[in-house]
Parts: structure tokens; sequence; C-alpha cells
């Protein structure tokens, strides 16, 4: 029925990114930090330092079986083991995806496009490797029939790759890019920023073709950060000369809290956006959370040769900015606008989840705002109890009297519960035939409204961009198919077409369903 949620994921999280600023965020990034923004020479090079470390072993023991491969056949017995396995490593850095899947009879047509791929960029990068090395490379995982030798270097392979790639990303390369860390997360590419409605509708009418019953995930027990802290970080993208103003006031701030150490502008900028994402946060989880990501970046340390001095020197630095009352201040004024953009864009994201081709998935209690970062805070209990009351209270609820009581999080949990009755109710509507078809806004904030049917008689609805949008929305339209449709939130009965202002006053997403039609 398709995969675990990632690929949605990494689409939707986009949504809230403003791509037409990337390049103004990029250069507050390198300012402060003066880190590299190549983002796949930063992946290569963790890739390889990994093979080098964590999995030197297993790399020799891949090289030795494709040695002896070779030493059988006449064509290949004179290949140079050391260049063999310095062809080996760099063609794991070079694979674009985490494994191939192929069988020692069967090798699919986009596993084979994929090593060639591999094989081609590994190749073109080293100049000083004989060619042989990767044509007999090449050979060997892409032959058609593999005997048993083979096909047990090739189940090796296909075990080794996906993890250098866990490690050296997603454990490594994600702790070390972080220009915006919204964007790194599991499956997704952290080089990108943003994506255009077109391509978000591509995508979902895809699915809907093809996998109409696969799982959409926006939080799981692997993600660097949850998605309400995801969807406020991602409001940076939309406001980076503020948030460079930020940095550089902030640095001014917080600078005697180095205690004289070399400051790490590396960590501090990560820090930055970890409080603007996570607050309120006290003191001690931001410093469990600096201690794990400067760790896992293995840049000034690591957990396998703990730098304590370092580590010390970022533990008075997280002490000594929350002991700066203008700095907390400062943090708070800032980060007090984006609170209720951040909470939009998490309603919108989950009704989009609930709405879209798929089998929406919920983790952990996020039916509510959940600001977690990585473990341990997944692995924190949740107060079920809590949200039970919630929901308890939900029931008899309006969508204005909901929306009285933000802090709590019953706006997602009221809106998540009415999407689940819906589902239940109206099955057919939400089925594999019921199928993904976009909607496209008129008006000058065109690209700030996101709109969907799902078959004949829903409309999913929802804003984008609203810190910079502030409510103006101008001549924008957003025309409706023929009939009479009712918000599910609010009950306004609407047709031909509707102005968001009006749309989203009481409830800042939008669930349009056909009147008349049969639940």
């Amino acid at each position: 029925d398709g995969t675990v949620g990632y690929e949605f994921l990494a689409k939707v999280n986009r949504l809230w990114m403003d791509d037409q600023r990337a390049d103004v965020l990029t250069a507050a990034y390198f300012d402060f930090t003066g880190h590299p923004v190549n983002f796949a020479a930063l992946v290569r090079s963790k890739k390889r330092g990994i093979i080098e470390s964590t999995f030197s072993a297993e790399h020799d023991r891949l090289a030795a079986a494709a040695l002896a491969i070779a030493r059988a056949s006449r064509q290949t017995r004179d290949i140079s083991p050391r260049q063999l396995r310095e062809a080996l490593a760099r063609l794991i850095v070079a694979l674009p995806v985490y494994r191939t899947y192929r069988t020692p009879d069967t090798l699919h047509d986009d596993d084979r496009r994929v090593l060639a791929e591999a094989i081609q960029s590994a190749s073109m990068g080293s100049p000083e490797i004989d060619a042989a090395s990767f044509d007999f490379l090449a050979a060997l995982l892409t032959k058609p029939h593999l005997n048993g030798h083979e096909a047990d270097f090739v189940a090796e392979w296909q075990q080794l790759t996906p993890a250098v790639m866990a490690k050296g990303v997603e454990d490594t390369t994600f702790y070390c890019f972080d220009r915006l860390v919204s964007c790194n997360e599991v499956g997704a590419q952290a080089s990108l920023i943003g994506i255009s409605a077109d391509k978000f509708h591509e995508y979902c009418h895809s699915s809907s073709d093809r996998w109409p019953n696969s799982l959409l995930a926006t939080s799981t027990h692997d993600n660097k950060r949850s998605e309400d802290v995801r969807s406020r970080i991602s409001i940076l993208s939309e406001i980076p000369e503020r948030w460079t103003e930020a940095l550089h006031q902030w640095s001014t701030l917080t600078g005697p809290a180095w205690q004289n150490h070399a400051p790490d502008r590396y960590a501090e900028y990560l820090l930055y956006q970890t409080l603007v994402g996570a607050w309120p946060i006290d003191g001690e989880r931001s410093w469990q959370y600096m201690l794990k990501a400067c760790r896992e970046a293995k840049i000034n340390t690591s957990w396998h040769e703990p730098n304590n001095a370092y580590e010390e020197s970022i533990r008075g630095f997280v002490e000594g900015l929350f002991g700066t009352p203008e700095f907390i201040a400062s943090l708070e004024r800032f980060v007090a606008p984006l609170i209720l953009p951040g909470r939009i864009n998490s309603l919108a994201q989950t009704l989009i989840k609930m709405v879209a081709p798929g089998m929406p998935d919920f983790y952990q209690g996020t039916e509510v705002w959940d600001l977690s970062l990585v473990d341990p805070d997944n692995r924190r209990p949740v107060d079920f109890d809590s949200r039970a009351g919630l929901l308890r209270r939900s029931h008899s609820m309006s969508a204005a009297e909901v929306a009285a009581e933000w802090d709590s999080g019953l706006p997602k949990m009221w809106m998540t519960a009415r999407l689940l009755r819906l589902r239940r109710e109206r099955a057919e509507d939400f089925s594999e035939r019921s199928k993904y078809q976009p909607l496209v806004a008129q008006g000058a904030h065109l690209a700030s409204v996101l709109a969907f049917r799902r078959g004949e008689n829903l409309i999913a609805v929802v804003p984008r961009f609203t810190l910079t949008l502030g409510g103006e929305w101008g001549d924008t339209r957003l025309p409706l198919p023929g009939g009479r449709w009712r918000n599910d939130f609010t009950g306004a009965v609407l047709e031909r077409e509707v102005a968001p202002g009006e749309l989203f006053q009481a409830f800042p997403v939008a669930l349009l369903v056909r009147e008349g039609a049969h639940r």
C-alpha cells in the first residue's frame, strides 16, 4: 500500500517555507557561522567519515568479498585490492538513496538507473582510480543473475549502504547544516527550502493514482523536531532580515556567557533556532539537546570521543544565556509574533494530512500542540488524561469557542476529532476512488492559498505565509466548483467563489463539503 510516510512529510513540511527568501537566509547563515553551504559536498564528506570510522570493519569485509569474486575471473583478477576498496567506498558515498532492492534474479529498472548514476558520479570524481575497479563493481551489482558468492556480496552491500546513509546524513550532516533546521528531517533533503503549490499538487496527484493508501506522517519517533516545532521554525524563511538582526543582537547580549571561551557560532546559531521553535523551554532541557546535537555533529566532540572541555563551554554558554534577562526578554519579543502563525501552519498541515489521499498517522499526543525535540523528548510520557478532557469538551464547542483557547491545543484536537468523525461517516469520499484535484486561487496573493478537491464532495483550503501576509488578502479569490458548499468547521454556506479573508475569519483553515451529497 505504500511506505511509512516520510515522502509525504518531506513535501508537506516545505509548504510553510518561503523559497523566495532562501538566498537571504543562506547569507545570514554563512555570515553568522562561516559554515559551508555546499550541502552535497558536506554529505559526501560525512558519509565517507562514517565509513572510515563506524563501519570500517563492514567496509573491509565487503571489499574482501568483492576482491574474492574478482580473483575468480581471469578478466578481473588483476584489479588492485587497494583501488577496489577505495572504489567501493566512493560508490557507497555516491549512492543517492538508502539502498537498492535487488535479489539474486531480479533487478528493477529504478535500481539499475540509481546504480548507473552512482557509478558514473563516483568514477568521474576519482580520476586516480583505475576504471577497471568501477567497471567490475558496475557489472557485479547489475548482473542479471547472481551466483551464491555474488548474492552474498549484494546482500551485504544492501545492508551497509542504508546504515551509512542514516548515520552519515540523518545523524551527522543534519546536525552540521543548520541554515533552516526545520528542513532537516528523515527522508527529506536539508538543502531544499520551500515547495511550490504546483509541485505539491503534482506529488499528491501521483500518490492518488499510484499509492492511495500510503501512510501520511507529520511526526514520528525518528523526527529531529516535532511537527509543531518545525512549523514555527519555518516562519524564519518569511522574515530572514528580522532573523539576521536578531542573531547579531542576541550574540552581543550573550557574549559574556561564553566566559572567555572561543565562541562556537555554529552551535550558537543552532541553539537560537531551537529556542525559537520550542519556546518556552528551560535551560536544562536546552543543554541536554545541545549536548546531543554537538555530539551528533562530530565536529568538536562526539559520542565515541567526548571532548569534556568543549562540552563544558557549551553548558556554560547555555546556563549563562538563560541567566541573561535582556536576552530572554528579546527572545520572547521575537517569538511572540511567530506563535499564532506557527499554530496556523500546524493546523493547515494536519488538515492536508487528513484529507489528502492516504492514511493519516498521529504520533504520541500530537493531537494538541507538541513542542518536542529529538530523543529523549520523543520518549516523554503523553498526558492522555488532559487530552481526553479536551476531547470531551470539544464535542459541543463551536469554531469560535475553540479559537478562544489557543494555548491549550484545543483547536488542533477539535479539528482532528471532527475530521476523524467525517472520515468515518463519509468513508467513500476518502476512499481510493476519491481522486485528488488541485484548485487554483486568483488575485494578488494566490500563492498564499493552497486548495484541493477530494473526489466530488470535499474541498480543503489552507493559508500559507500568514505572518508576512498579515491578514491582507486584497483581491484574492478562490473559485469554487458548481453547487453549494458548507464549511464543516463554521457552518457557512458558499457558492461560486470565496474570499480567503472571509473563509478564514472564524477558523484559520477550512474543509468544504458539498451540500446534498450523501454520507
